[in-house]
């Protein structure tokens, strides 16, 4: 059956995001100088056996909240999958948790080999360096012509498409609109307040952490950032540390129960603690900070060593097809690849329109940060790791 390998899982515990020497979710500059506009190669140029002769036992490093439908694992409502486990069955698919973009690239490249893995963009780049991922075969996936264009490019480099991408959204800090004053709940400074010390919970991966601590500082780039800007960041996160009731990494089980509890007030989230909160009755916003929120986007990556090829274009087209995406998006309330999905088929029309969730483009515009590729990854991991020793 379908098992957890227990991590801390998020995307759903999602997007919990980071660890050595890589990055996190992909930027516009930098994957835009690594992708293409074009049609990207098949990759389909190495003889694979057919589908009947492989193993079919798929290994898959996933979010928490995003297995297959039919799995035991999958425990959210999510439908995508389903026609995959009809046809296959769900007792040959193992799952193992990602926490954040670090780890996911850490078990990647330490815990494999995967068939399938679903991190975000921003670190496209180490995976195909390490010699991790290869090229999907795009003509093997019905709905892939159904997919933005825009964000297809985000999934290629040098002309090959290594990332199907599927869900984006944005990151920004959540907080309980009756324990927090509105006045206080204008930008990323909000993690700082001492006011507020011992109700915040920050994630737990490191560039993610960086980043917001970026915003906060006015640093212009917050993926790029100086050796110098780095020690200051790094200061900047030890003094909020005290204020951090803890650094969580599971949304589920940890960030929203202790919203919902009242054990934290304010925390770094994604837009889908906002949804799960007013379900919940419980009274939360999800800031739209004056420096900006972040943003992302994620998809899946076809593991280099995989023996079970055909399967796993099967897989994922059993997520990027049209109700599986439309679904999703009703679900989690992250935005969706596929165009075909219109605002129309979205229920909560206010979210909608606040989230922006018919275009696409939103998580590359003005009033965001498209979390990119962080060329010095390995320094970031040591002030990190600095900051939470201190």
């Amino acid at each position: 059956m379908a098992t957890e390998h227990h991590q801390s899982g998020r995307r759903i515990d999602r997007r919990q995001f980071l660890s050595v020497g890589a990055a996190i979710l992909g930027g516009a500059v930098v994957l835009d100088a690594c992708g293409s506009s074009g049609t990207p190669s098949s990759g389909g140029a190495t003889s694979h056996p057919p589908l009947s002769k492989e193993p079919g036992n798929l290994s898959i490093l996933e979010w928490g909240g995003y297995e297959a439908a039919g799995t035991k694992a999958q425990t959210n409502g999510l439908e995508a999958g389903k026609t995959y486990t009809a046809k296959f069955g769900a007792n040959s698919i193992t799952y193992t948790y990602i926490t954040n973009d670090d780890q996911a690239l850490q078990k990647a490249t330490a815990a494999g080999p995967f068939d399938i893995m679903h991190p975000c963009h921003e670190n496209l780049p180490d995976y195909v360096s390490r010699g991790l991922v290869q090229p999907w075969d795009t003509s093997l996936l019905s709905s892939f012509k159904q997919l933005n264009p825009y964000l297809v490019s985000k999934g290629q480099m040098n002309g090959k498409q290594y990332m199907i991408p599927w869900d984006w959204g944005y990151g920004s800090l959540s907080y309980r609109t009756d324990k927090v004053a509105a006045a206080d709940a204008t930008g990323w400074d909000l993690a700082w307040n001492p006011k507020y010390s011992g109700r915040i919970s920050l994630w737990a991966g490191a560039s993610t952490a960086f980043e917001v601590a970026a915003l906060k500082l006015g640093f212009p780039h917050i993926d790029q950032l100086t050796p110098s800007q780095v020690q200051t960041a790094k200061a900047s996160l030890t003094t909020q540390k005290p204020l951090n009731k803890f650094y969580w990494e599971s949304e589920y089980s940890q960030m929203q129960p202790a919203i919902k509890s009242g054990t934290i007030w304010i925390a770094y989230s994604w837009q889908d603690t906002q949804v799960a909160m007013k379900k919940a009755g419980i009274p939360v916003a999800f800031m739209n900070p004056s420096q900006g929120r972040l943003s992302w986007l994620c998809g899946f990556m076809l593991g280099a060593h995989t023996k079970n090829y055909h399967h796993a274009h099967d897989y994922v087209e059993s997520f990027i097809n049209h109700n599986a995406s439309a679904q999703m998006t009703n679900l989690y309330y992250y935005g969706t690849a596929n165009d075909t999905v219109k605002p129309s088929e979205i229920q909560d029309k206010t979210l909608v329109a606040a989230l922006k969730l018919g275009d696409p483009r939103a998580i590359a515009g003005s009033d965001v940060h498209l979390q990119s590729w962080s060329p010095n990854r390995a320094a970031l991991e040591l002030a990190w790791q600095e900051v939470q020793a201190s």
